[in-house]
């Protein structure tokens, strides 16, 4: 499914799969939808974004503006 600026394919409090870029590399993980912004943000406007919680090293990490397409979909961990 492409992404469509306006319209979110997933809802707060989704668990997902996604990929963050993190110090020359991709990390991949399972966290927890906190925020939509179903316009995009202030650094792109061609699909929503997402801030998760996930758990990373140890802690309970925040990931900011996390793009739609970054997102594999629902996960059943988490």
């Amino acid at each position: 499914m492409n992404s469509k600026i306006g319209e979110p394919k997933y809802s707060y409090e989704d668990k997902v799969d996604f990929s963050f870029p993190f110090k020359n590399e991709t990390i991949e993980l399972s966290g927890v939808i906190r925020v939509v912004d179903p316009n995009g943000t202030m650094e792109q406007q061609e699909e929503p974004s997402y801030d998760l919680e996930a758990f990373y090293q140890g802690a309970i990490c925040l990931f900011k503006h996390v793009r739609e397409s970054e997102i594999h979909g629902l996960s059943p961990e988490c």
